[in-house]
């Protein structure tokens, strides 16, 4: 600067002088935050002061003291502790062999875990150290909604966490109200159903209740207490079906799953589980029916294909043993729970583990923020897939889009889903074309204005056609004329009356009424 210059006009070169001080000190201070916050090595720096402020102001260390030039002067020595850090991981080594801090090194996991803002996953032994390894930028291991999706087994729900529905049979979700956790059943359902059948239980008759609209879940929505617990029971007739059918296979061999025989895996979800038993809590038999279905599916569904998903603001015993809450091997939360809520999700394995609460990451709001585990192990930070519903994205679109997957196996007949037999389909080719009149309509159309499930009737008709009584089809639709509706009514009435016990009596006791049977139903 000409030193004149400054003399005659002194503020602008001051202005100037002070505003290329600020503009360095603001580029220093950005150019430093940003380092810290992309650059391994430099976080890695800021993790190895941390460690070091840790072990100093928690008095982990020895003091010697040193005689230099007639004077004692007392050195710290750190014990040895090393640290290994990458993008998503921080490996923390502590040194035993019997030094003085070995016992305060054995239990340091929920420290370290809130010490380095990660998410404490394991430790293990060597023969000399200890090692803690912490998760970290968890949040960048999360995915979109259209990377949801089924590689054999496995539901990947980040890009390192998955479920395997058939190494860990039965899925709890836990969450309270507005935590994100409607928002995981809809996407889980979305990839289940794609690969599977999917029943879906609302007892709260609320959100997921709207999908008995979509084809591809038409029949399987069910939101009374009864049908539920008919579902259920359908279920287990179903499962027992599957293992009578492995049983008899030829080629049939013990240990095998229902993949190998290439059976269609089947998950029935329920949405607040203790909703239904409250509606329930004082018919003691009903309630007790329920819990025997129940524990049948979750005891011995795994190796048939039928598999648990259910949803609760938190898994209290009074709503689900304790002994067949230890069979859900799979462990999902979003949103936050009260330390007794994580001790009934997660158990005993995490009685000492920090549960943070987080509603911001990195000055951004989150939702769909829990955790996960495995039965027994330790619980792992975990974000739900993000589903872009503020750009428009629609749950019953995506749902609309899944093609149907057929019933393929003997199985599916005890929900009265059958398909046509060859001689049944000789004998229609053999008659003379039928001149359908008005009289005969589609089944569909008859259970709407009647109110009644489409599973229902096709159970009822298969039992029909079982006793000789033959329904007209087209290649979309059963059709049914007024005296088999009349028929249907009235097994639907025998069925109530007899106390919801069996369709097969009912059926026999209205053909009865009918003096119909094996062979006059053609008449």
């Amino acid at each position: 600067l000409n030193l004149e210059e400054l003399k005659d006009h002194p503020l602008p070169q001051v202005y100037f002088i002070g505003g290329v001080l600020v503009a360095s000190c603001l580029v220093a201070y950005l150019l430093n935050r940003m380092c810290y916050e992309k650059i391994v090595f430099f976080q890695k720096l800021n993790s190895l002061r941390i460690l070091s402020r840790f072990l100093i102001e928690n008095n982990l260390y020895l003091i010697k003291n040193i005689r230099r030039e007639n004077k004692t002067i007392e050195k710290i020595v750190l014990p040895q502790v090393y640290l290994k850090q990458s993008r998503y991981k921080i490996e923390v080594r502590f040194i035993l062999e019997g030094n003085k801090f070995q016992d305060r090194f054995l239990n340091l996991g929920s420290t370290l875990e809130v010490m380095f803002n990660g998410d404490f996953r394991n430790k293990t032994f060597d023969k000399r150290f200890i090692t803690y390894d912490i998760a970290i930028n968890r949040i960048d291991s999360r995915i979109t909604i259209n990377e949801v999706d089924v590689k054999g087994s496995k539901l990947q729900l980040m890009k390192d966490v998955t479920w395997d529905y058939i190494e860990e049979p039965h899925l709890l979700i836990g969450g309270g109200t507005g935590g994100g956790k409607t928002v995981v059943l809809m996407t889980i359902i979305y990839a289940l159903a794609k690969i599977g059948f999917v029943d879906i239980c609302d007892p709260k008759n609320s959100d997921l209740a709207g999908l008995k609209k979509i084809p591809v879940f038409h029949g399987r929505v069910y939101t009374s207490k009864e049908d539920i617990i008919q579902c259920f029971k359908e279920n287990v007739a179903f499962m027992e079906k599957r293992y009578e059918l492995m049983s008899t296979s030829p080629k049939f061999q013990a240990g095998k799953n229902f993949t190998y025989y290439g059976m269609t895996p089947k998950f029935i979800l329920v949405d607040e589980w203790a909703a239904l038993i409250a509606k329930i809590d004082r018919d003691y038999s009903l309630q007790s029916e329920l819990m025997e279905y129940l524990s049948q599916l979750v005891l011995e569904g795994r190796q048939a294909g039928v598999f648990i998903i259910f949803a609760m603001q938190r898994p209290d015993g009074e709503f689900i043993k304790t002994a067949l809450r230890d069979n859900f091997m799979k462990r999902l939360s979003v949103g936050h729970l009260e330390s007794t809520g994580y001790d009934m999700m997660f158990g005993d394995a995490n009685k000492t583990k920090e549960f943070k609460k987080l509603d911001e990451i990195n000055g951004v709001k989150v939702k769909g923020r829990g955790y996960i585990a495995n039965n027994g192990d330790l619980a792992g930070e975990f974000f739900s897939p993000y589903v872009p519903l503020d750009q428009g994205f629609s749950f019953y679109d995506a749902y609309a889009k899944i093609p149907i997957m057929e019933y393929d196996g003997k199985e599916f007949e005890v929900f009265g889903e059958v398909q046509p037999q060859p001689e049944t389909i000789e004998s229609i080719e053999e008659e003379e074309p039928l001149n359908i009149e008005t009289n005969r309509r589609p089944l569909k159309e008859f259970a709407e204005e009647q109110e009644l499930k489409m599973a229902t009737l096709r159970k009822i008709i298969y039992l029909l056609q079982e006793q000789g009584i033959v329904f007209e089809r087209t290649e979309s639709a059963i059709l049914v004329d007024p005296f088999q509706e009349e028929l249907l009514l009235e097994i639907l009435i025998h069925f109530e009356e007899g106390g919801r016990k069996s369709y097969p009596k009912a059926v026999e006791a209205t053909l009865s009424h009918h003096e119909l049977g094996q062979g006059q139903g053609q008449a």
